[in-house]
């Protein structure tokens, strides 16, 4: 049985070898992707796939504020909202 890996956008596999999974190389490090799609993304620009793949609990907090900050910014145009 294969010890647990993760890949780079921090996916956890338990029971899986990470010899099947597509992999590359940047910085000296060996990269492990969950999907040939991003391994094609990652070979395109290592460094922005990194970037934006590396730490994704801080990219979702920032999409869900600004979703919040556009919802406000858009209710104010809405016809159907009560106008106090």
């Amino acid at each position: 049985m294969s010890k647990p890996f993760a890949t780079l956008c921090g996916r956890i596999f338990r029971d899986a070898d990470p010899q099947y999974f597509p992999s590359a190389r940047h910085k000296g490090r060996k990269i492990i992707l969950c999907a040939e799609a991003c391994l094609g993304a990652f070979l395109a620009d290592p460094d922005v796939f990194c970037k934006a793949h590396r730490n994704p609990g801080n990219a979702a907090a920032k999409t869900k504020t600004e979703i919040e900050d556009l919802t406000g910014f858009w209710s104010r145009y809405d016809s159907s909202a009560k106008s106090d």
